[in-house]
């Protein structure tokens, strides 16, 4: 069985050969978030109180704190493949630390556990196309010499108009992947055959049951048929 650490939400939680780091401990959305994260995993970053909450979602739905572990750098060591799902341009940021939008986006229901002094302080910034394309390069760096898949959210369209955001981060993240030759997988490419209410949930974010078969099904085959190719050219 191939190892594999998910960095990313529940759209891609059920690919087979997960350690379920990110069910354990976070959904990451940016590049920024992945970073600290995988510092965090391999015992490189400390992430305080408040921040213990905040940065973690599992944290943030259970009301608790998740503090470092020796487990999550052994099951993290472990790792074959990374898949990073990369589906959001914005960072949420207070002090030095990138918070999980559930603490502090005031669109959710969790912002008003959040202390008021840190909901009212954080800032929401975008990212550049330089900034993603130089944080994609530096988790490549730290993950090095393990294999890295990069995913994207799916292309959904709003009464039959793209979301100019998310289409723009799907397209720069080809660029940069086919730049930098890493493997790129675009859901809306996998799910081309089925319309969108079939496979997408109306809150646009989620994938429908039968969505989320097809494409873990799609990515099961993708990540042993891709594995399968790294060992053989390592061997030879």
């Amino acid at each position: 069985m191939i190892e594999i650490t998910m960095f990313g939400s529940c759209r891609i939680s059920n690919i087979r050969g997960s350690n379920n780091l990110n069910k354990l401990l976070n959904y990451t959305h940016s590049t920024k978030e992945i970073l600290q994260f995988i510092l965090f995993l391999k015992g490189n970053l400390e992430i305080p109180y408040p921040y213990s909450n905040l940065c973690f979602r599992t944290a943030i739905c259970n009301n608790t704190y998740i503090h470092y572990s020796k487990e999550y750098t052994d099951l993290f060591n472990k790792t074959d493949v990374f898949i990073l799902e990369i589906c959001s341009l914005k960072k949420y940021i207070h002090d030095t630390y990138y918070l999980h939008h559930l603490s502090v986006d005031k669109t959710r229901g969790w912002y008003h556990k959040t202390d008021p002094t840190i909901l009212n302080d954080s800032i929401v910034e975008e990212q550049t196309d330089e900034e993603i394309e130089k944080d994609i390069l530096k988790i490549q760096k730290l993950l090095y010499p393990k294999k890295i898949i990069i995913v994207s959210h799916y292309n959904a369209k709003k009464n039959g108009r793209i979301l100019q955001s998310r289409n723009k981060l799907i397209c720069l993240l080809e660029i940069i992947c086919k730049k930098y030759d890493i493997p790129f997988v675009n859901p809306t490419n996998v799910l081309n055959s089925y319309n969108q209410c079939d496979v997408l949930s109306d809150d646009m974010g989620h994938y429908t049951s039968k969505g989320m078969y097809l494409f873990s099904n799609y990515m099961n085959n993708y990540v042993n048929n891709y594995y399968k190719r790294f060992t053989l050219n390592v061997g030879n």
